[in-house]
């Protein structure tokens, strides 16, 4: 149903961009030099016809944002303030905390009315960070936090997700499409406490901290997006314990590193490849860079990054 909505929503658009021209090219009523009316009174400016964002199919016009290699970045300030604006904002130090509570008003048996909290939503979004923390949840923001005019900005798709809004992006208009979801069961994003499995987040994390304790946080990830590639392969067990356990695999399993309780990078990897981050998409394997083994004999080659090479 929404995605007739949208396409009823741009159909509609297009017959006005259609009209516009027409009505800009007709010629003006010409008034006699006798009758010239007073000029008009001072208006404020008119609101521009196109808006390129849409917030429940209502236009905004009041975002500060920037397109950055094919990703809309807008300031976490000025994205609260369109969706949420009861929410708290502060920002110092390229650092932004968000905090906010779904309120619903609730009747007691004696008709006395009170506002109580449903939910709520803290969030930190930090300039130069490779993921914003929402709810205790972990989302990859895989270029990076910028600042945008001396304030905190972030992928919309990434901020849309801590508000648990649906995104749509119309390349041809040029405008992205926010949408609260029909039916939705909540405002925010679900608390990290009961979004990550707790036997998923504790082998997952386990197995990047044997293998790529000491790498860089992308070499993290990209250790977990195997794990979950197999997982998601039909020619390989589909959960991550018995993937980690099947033999002649990750070797690591039975050493003593992986008895080790991981170290908090390898636990926030472990957390964004739960969410969804991706730096290696395709790989199945990974060794030692340089090491001469089935992987490298027998796979393609996908990247290298820090001490590992992965193929697909």
């Amino acid at each position: 149903m929404k995605k007739r909505a949208v396409s009823s929503l741009l159909a509609s658009l297009a017959v006005v961009s259609f009209i516009l021209p027409a009505l800009a090219a007709a010629p003006s009523e010409q008034v006699p030099a006798e009758e010239t009316a007073p000029p008009p009174a001072a208006t404020e400016t008119e609101t521009p016809a196109w808006a390129p964002f849409h917030l429940d199919f209502k236009p905004q016009y009041s975002m500060e944002y920037q397109t950055c290699n094919g990703v809309t970045y807008v300031t976490v300030s000025s994205f609260v303030a369109m969706v949420d604006p009861n929410a708290t904002v502060e920002e110092e130090n390229g650092i932004v905390t968000v905090t906010s509570a779904k309120m619903e008003q609730m009747v007691d048996g004696s008709g006395n009315t009170a506002n109580v909290v449903q939910e709520t939503l803290n969030m930190t979004v930090t300039a130069g960070a490779t993921y914003i923390v929402a709810n205790g949840r972990y989302l990859y923001v895989k270029d990076g936090v910028i600042l945008l005019n001396n304030s905190v900005a972030a992928p919309v798709r990434v901020l849309a997700k801590a508000f648990n809004l649906d995104v749509a992006y119309d390349g041809e208009q040029k405008t992205v499409y926010l949408g609260h979801p029909w039916m939705a069961d909540h405002f925010y994003i679900t608390p990290g406490d009961s979004f990550y499995d707790a036997d998923s987040l504790y082998w997952l994390s386990r197995i990047i901290y044997a293998e790529s304790g000491n790498q860089i946080l992308a070499g993290k990830i990209a250790v977990g997006n195997v794990v979950m590639n197999r997982v998601n392969s039909s020619i390989f067990p589909s959960n991550i314990y018995d993937v980690l356990h099947q033999k002649n695999q990750f070797t690591s399993v039975y050493g003593s590193n992986f008895g080790r309780t991981p170290n908090a990078e390898s636990v926030i990897a472990a957390k964004l490849v739960l969410d969804g981050a991706e730096v290696l998409p395709t790989a199945l394997f990974f060794a030692r860079a340089g090491l001469n083994c089935y992987a490298s004999r027998n796979r393609p080659y996908v990247a290298t990054i820090g001490a590992h090479a992965f193929y697909a």
